[in-house]
């Protein structure tokens, strides 16, 4: 049956190889040299963790950082939109609505408009800049360690017109701007990748005006997590081995403290997963109420199918399966810190500069 099957959809594969050329012209990883041995590599020194190999981790994130979006960037466009970040959803709108929605809650909660210049930390390929830059007409500048999504945001902003906006490519630990730079900041999941939060959260403090707010979504263990519980901790070491990021041991409090502690006053902090949306964040990795089909364990098969037939007839490089495998393996562990209360993607702080800081 499984061979009878899987003949049924190679000639399907074949019957709609116009459809599906864009599908393998996305998987092309063009940018990737040796995408078998990297993702190896990758995936392998994640398997490791004992604490000697974390801290190696640690010592080179920015490498660790760009290697993990040159790996799954292909797949995020693909199944999730070129918004790379969870957003609250209310069961009557779509996933594309909920994460326009949030991001425009985001700009108006640092009060974004015409004439402002603001960063964007950890820009991504430009989603959310783009959205926002529609949304306010703020001047906006995205700063990213990754080359490709540089490349992609000034390609994807000059295709949407989007004008008067610009990128850096650096580590968002050291932007290379003078202090008192901007006027507003937003981070959405994008210091999770941050090993050194402190050190992360007085950069933008710097760059950041007197008076100047930051938004910024976090990964933050909630208080049902249990550090005794070995389940517990194998879960969120999964979603840091799977998504390249450092959740372990950031809580709600070690977050707010480590705004404080970089000089920033707390204006607000909720979990918007609970005030600003009534579906679950890791159900768009269950049902069709996250309102994304690929992202569900159906949607995930149907892709993983196609991407094996695409190796096996050498349409897509070696390895393309097998980063999504690891990235099955974040959802997976998503869904298991959803369903047991651990985690949020969605603890938003808003901070500010005090006005009185020269």
């Amino acid at each position: 049956m499984l061979f009878i099957a899987a003949v049924l959809i190679a000639i399907l594969f074949i019957a709609l190889r116009g459809p599906v050329s864009a599908l393998i012209s996305r998987f092309s990883y063009k940018h990737v040299d040796g995408l078998d041995a990297v993702t190896d590599r990758f995936v392998g020194d994640y398997k490791k963790d004992d604490n000697d190999k974390d801290n190696a981790r640690r010592a080179v994130y920015t490498k660790t950082t760009e290697t993990f979006y040159n790996l799954i960037t292909d797949f995020y466009e693909y199944g999730w939109g070129q918004s790379f970040h969870f957003g609250p959803k209310w069961a009557s709108e779509t996933f594309e609505q909920g994460i326009k929605r949030y991001e425009h809650w985001f700009a108006s909660q640092i009060g974004a408009k015409k004439g402002m210049r603001i960063l964007d930390v950890g820009c991504g390929i430009g989603g959310p800049l783009r959205e926002i830059w529609r949304f306010s007409q703020a001047t906006i500048t995205g700063v990213n360690i990754t080359k490709e999504h540089i490349q992609r945001a000034i390609r994807y902003n000059a295709r949407d017109s989007v004008t008067g906006c610009d990128f850096i490519q650096a580590d968002f630990n050291e932007i290379p701007v003078p202090d008192n730079t901007f006027e507003g900041a937003y981070d959405m999941e994008a210091t999770l990748h941050s090993t050194d939060r402190a050190r992360t959260f007085k950069e933008l403090f710097r760059v950041l005006k007197p008076g100047a707010k930051l938004v910024s979504a976090q990964y933050c263990l909630l208080d049902a997590y249990n550090d005794k519980d070995e389940t517990h901790r194998e879960i969120i070491r999964q979603i840091d081995n799977f998504n390249g990021c450092y959740c372990h041991g950031n809580t709600v409090a070690s977050t707010a403290k480590a705004f404080t502690d970089a000089g920033f006053k707390i204006i607000m902090s909720e979990d918007v997963f609970d005030t600003m949306g009534s579906i679950p964040f890791h159900s768009v990795f269950v049902d069709k109420t996250g309102g994304r089909f690929f992202g569900t364990k159906l949607g995930r098969a149907v892709t993983t199918t196609f991407l094996k037939i695409g190796e096996a007839i050498r349409l897509l490089p070696k390895g393309t399966v097998e980063v999504q495998n690891m990235l099955i393996g974040a959802a997976d562990s998503f869904t298991e810190a959803g369903n047991r209360k651990l985690l949020t993607p969605g603890y938003v702080f808003l901070v500010e500069k005090p006005a009185a800081t020269a």
